[in-house]
């Protein structure tokens, strides 16, 4: 399983790292939908059920956030904070030690940062998830998420570049 596991996750990362250097936010949350999929399945395997559990809930979140984007409606408020109530529930039914706190607070800042609509925020809270990812995952056992978080925030800081001032 631990195999599949990491197989999983150069997967995960392809469509991760495609979502980051995209401009147009329906495409890279859609290539977001799906890597968060797949990580959930990667985490699920390897026994991380806090990180298996924030991953699910990201996909659920990512395409609503999706719909909205596709229609181009502005998402309310609620949304936001409804999508961190659940963080925290799903967090407190899956917690397993200090370790499990940091997918909840890496969910949580992923949340907000898609919520609001200016990319480069966005781009730059990725790039301390990531930074904090690469932690979790060395703990975890996700060694192949680590070489992904380091990619993440190499193509976080190349789109931060490109696209610096936009707010697409």
């Amino acid at each position: 399983m631990v195999i599949l596991a990491q197989i999983l996750a150069l997967f995960a990362i392809l469509f991760w790292v495609i979502s980051i250097l995209l401009k147009n936010k329906k495409n890279i949350l859609l290539m977001q939908v799906i890597a968060n999929g797949i990580y959930g399945i990667e985490y699920l395997l390897l026994g991380a059920f806090s990180a298996a559990s924030m991953n699910f809930l990201s996909f659920l979140r990512l395409l609503v956030y999706y719909f909205y984007t596709s229609l181009n409606i502005k998402m309310p408020k609620w949304i936001l904070f409804v999508f961190i109530a659940l963080v925290l529930l799903f967090g407190i039914i899956t917690y397993d030690g200090l370790i499990s706190l940091l997918p909840i607070i890496i969910t949580v800042l992923y949340t907000y940062a898609f919520w609001q609509n200016n990319l480069n925020v966005a781009r730059i809270i990725y790039i301390v998830a990531a930074i904090i990812w690469i932690y979790y995952n060395y703990e975890v056992g996700a060694y192949v998420g680590i070489i992904g978080n380091a990619l993440e925030i190499t193509t976080e800081l190349i789109s931060l570049i490109k696209y610096r001032g936009g707010k697409k």
